[in-house]
């Protein structure tokens, strides 16, 4: 292009951001920067869930800086986008912080709040803005429940999970949607609801038929293998137990390296857990 504007500009940062290519979404901007291209709002959302992306905590704190600068942090669109940053960074406190600046709430910055103390399991902060949110009187929606839900989750809370699944339909006439209901499952499942109660009633059909979902929803967990062993046990299948255990033992041996990235002098390198070197 001959001549570009803060339109391409913002089209281009956010097309790399949307395909997950946030090293190249922030060079972009970083370019901009030295072009002495003036950005808005619009840019900043797009960079900062780049840095969101990458869980690039450093340049996403230059950049908070470079939103303050322009008196954007009371936006609402740039203050989620922030808390989502902090959160998926793992710093609640800097999440917190937006969100106490901002002068209102919408009922999607109360939703990212409880959603990052869901995601770092911090089920009952998640709950304390969720009460406080209705006592400030803004209503909660569908994705507000779900964040709700995913906390009490994460925590085993059954029954604040289920007065919470209870009073979306009652006090706020939402019906469950399948996101509701996996939480729902997900929480009586790995509290031993599901395939505890087969065994209890001795029901061996059905506990397949919750394993095999089960095994489909979280492929990763032994959890359900061992139980599912132990009930086979029960009932004499000792073939479909040794079957399980070597099933285990293959998923222990197939496990792959965390993975984690660092940011250096604005360079992002990313590595294997275990691995003591990485391409330059």
């Amino acid at each position: 292009m001959v001549v570009r504007n803060l339109v391409s500009w913002n089209a281009m940062i956010a097309a790399y951001e949307q395909i997950n290519a946030g090293g190249d979404a922030i060079k972009l901007f970083r370019r901009m920067q030295t072009e002495k291209v003036e950005f808005d709002y619009i840019t900043m959302v797009s960079v900062i869930s780049a840095c969101a992306s990458l869980g690039a905590l450093n340049s996403g704190r230059w950049v908070h800086e470079l939103v303050k600068t322009k008196g954007f942090e009371t936006n609402v669109s740039i203050a989620n986008a922030l808390i989502d940053l902090y959160a998926k960074c793992g710093n609640i406190e800097l999440a917190t912080d937006v969100f106490e600046r901002l002068p209102h709430r919408s009922v999607v910055s109360w939703t990212s709040m409880i959603g990052a103390c869901a995601s770092h399991g911090h089920a009952e902060d998640a709950l304390k803005f969720f009460s406080k949110m209705r006592d400030e009187g803004v209503r909660p929606n569908s994705f507000t429940f779900t964040a709700v839900l995913t906390a009490c989750r994460h925590s085993g809370l059954v029954q604040e999970v289920r007065k919470h699944f209870e009073s979306k339909m009652k006090g706020y006439f939402i019906m469950p949607a399948v996101e509701h209901c996996a939480c729902m499952v997900d929480l009586l499942a790995r509290a031993g609801f599901f395939l505890g109660a087969c065994r209890i009633h001795g029901n061996l059909e059905l506990a397949e038929i919750v394993a095999k979902r089960l095994f489909q929803l979280d492929p990763q967990t032994v959890t359900f293998h061992i139980l599912m062993s132990h009930i086979y046990a029960e009932f004499g299948r000792w073939e479909d137990v040794v079957r399980l255990r070597n099933l285990m033992k293959k998923k222990e041996s197939k496990k792959l390296p965390g993975r984690s990235l660092v940011e250096v002098n604005q360079r992002f390198h990313p590595f294997l857990s275990g691995s003591r070197s990485h391409p330059p």
